[in-house]
């Protein structure tokens, strides 16, 4: 849907009956209201909702909605993904840092809304396997585990949640003073890990539930709070006693190789740390909040799993064909994606995607929460 043919697909308040989408019977219920122009877009049709009274615009649907400058967003991630800090991304594109990271904000709305979407439309017939990766944000006294869930044949990454732990390892006594005097500031809760972990496993029912595979077996290494996360699961411990799904073990010292059954993870880490610069080891990039750096990181596995090739030279052009070849038959045109924004009350997200989205994870010593724009919520 191009600029210069666009119709209001939907009226934009929420409350409204016509806010919901609707195929079949297109939206009509509105009339032209003016215009208004702009540097950036130029003249920007303006329209009301003759049902609840509203009034919009054509950017109101617009992926750039307030943005005053255009920027490729296309191009954005493919240098994201290749390991260019923020800073480099704004020179090369001539931008500041803080708008570089606006836009990749919106681009990692559009990669979750998409993410569900392709939830809906997938019905993989493989295993999983889960582990965590760790980084740290704002210091290394937070160090943080993001857990993820990957397909054991596609390497799709199905979740990715994150939590802060608390420094552990051998210290300096100046090293422990300091971690003593930060924790009293702020402390991370204790468990972190398996309540991290139970999040992800129960996205392992949903992979059962949409799959094709019976008994579904999820691997992960030995750390102890896994086996804790799955028994405290009613569902899950249900599942395992009666053998749908199976979790098997192998231990973290085992060599990282492709027999490795854990080497989907294992291999995800690898692109992790030389993917995204602040990822990398004893980089001087790393991140300093934590919501953002999760919007990095969504948009990161949305290239992973929709653009980048499965395998370099063989294969299905990108993991998610890998799990389901017909799938981009249900979801809309990649191109689109970057054109039209994704709407948060039309987009139905699982726990670890709606603290992405809505910016509900806590930085170490931040004094209040993270802003998050009102459209981002529209």
């Amino acid at each position: 849907m191009g600029m210069d043919t666009f119709s209001p697909p939907f009226c934009a308040r929420a409350s409204c009956i016509h806010h919901q989408p609707n195929h079949s019977l297109p939206y009509h219920a509105y009339v032209p209201w003016g215009f208004y122009h702009t540097k950036a877009f130029g003249k920007v049709p303006r329209y009301r909702c003759t049902t609840c009274g509203k009034t919009f615009s054509r950017q109101t649907f617009s992926l750039d909605y307030y943005a005053k400058h255009i920027h490729s967003y296309q191009n954005i991630i493919q240098r994201l993904a290749s390991c260019e800090s923020l800073s480099a991304i704004g020179r090369a594109l001539d931008a500041s840092t803080d708008t570089i990271a606006n836009r990749i904000s919106r681009a990692s709305r559009q990669s979750l809304a998409l993410h569900a979407t392709l939830s809906e439309c997938l019905h993989p017939d493989e295993d999983v396997v889960a582990d965590g990766f760790e980084s740290f944000c704002r210091s290394q006294y937070f160090p943080n585990n993001i857990t993820l869930l990957v397909g054991a044949n596609s390497q799709y990454v199905y979740a990715a949640d994150h939590v802060t732990l608390r420094r552990k390892g051998r210290m300096t006594e100046v090293q422990k003073k300091t971690r003593a005097k930060l924790e009293a500031r702020w402390k991370p809760e204790p468990g972190g890990v398996e309540r991290s972990f139970s999040r992800i496993a129960h996205e392992t029912l949903r992979i059962y539930a949409e799959g094709r595979r019976s008994p579904l077996t999820l691997w992960t290494d030995e750390h102890k709070a896994y086996t804790r996360a799955l028994a405290g699961s009613p569902h899950l411990a249900l599942l395992l006693q009666h053998g749908f799904i199976r979790h098997s073990v192998v231990s973290s010292r085992a060599a990282r190789t492709t027999r490795n059954p854990l080497f989907p993870v294992n291999y995800l880490d690898r692109e992790l740390r030389k993917d995204l610069h602040e990822h990398v080891r004893e980089t001087v990039c790393f991140g300093r909040n934590v919501n953002r750096q999760m919007e990095r990181l969504s948009v990161y596995l949305f290239w992973h799993n929709s653009m980048k090739r499965h395998r370099a030279r063989e294969g299905p052009s990108c993991n998610v064909d890998y799990v389901n070849n017909d799938v981009k038959r249900g979801i809309r045109d990649l191109r689109s994606m970057w054109e039209w924004r994704s709407w948060r009350t039309l987009t139905e997200l699982s726990d670890w995607m709606i603290e992405t989205w809505e910016r509900l994870r806590i930085t170490p010593l931040s004094k209040k929460p993270d802003y998050l724009p009102g459209y981002a919520l529209m």
